[in-house]
């Protein structure tokens, strides 16, 4: 949310304006993450400030494939004494740090 609030005051002139925005795509967001970037594309056109998608890949394909390498997402479950707990996860590296690395390299040559 964050993100887009930066985002939200460059198209508005309240911040310096960008020359491109990134959207690092997991393939499985959910379906509001692809309306509200639908949206934020539209709202960038009109600033003239393209919104590019950038993508490893789709992880709940790849998290399905037994030949694919395996990297833990987010999943939740119930500790033994009740209280709620997460696993151990490697998928913001993986599907979005990297691939938004890779873009601005090439972005900036």
């Amino acid at each position: 949310m964050q993100s887009l609030t930066v985002f939200l005051l460059a198209c508005e002139g309240q911040i310096p304006r960008f020359d491109a925005a990134l959207f690092a795509d997991t393939g499985w967001e959910p379906k509001q993450v692809y309306t509200q970037l639908d949206t934020a594309r539209r709202i960038g056109a009109q600033a003239g400030i393209p919104v590019l998608t950038v993508s490893s890949g789709n992880i709940r394909h790849d998290a399905l494939n037994p030949d694919a390498r395996f990297v833990t997402m987010p999943l939740f479950a119930k500790n033994p004494d009740g209280s709620r707990g997460m696993a151990r996860r490697q998928c913001t590296g993986e599907y979005k740090i990297k691939p938004l690395k890779r873009a601005i390299r090439d972005i900036l040559g």
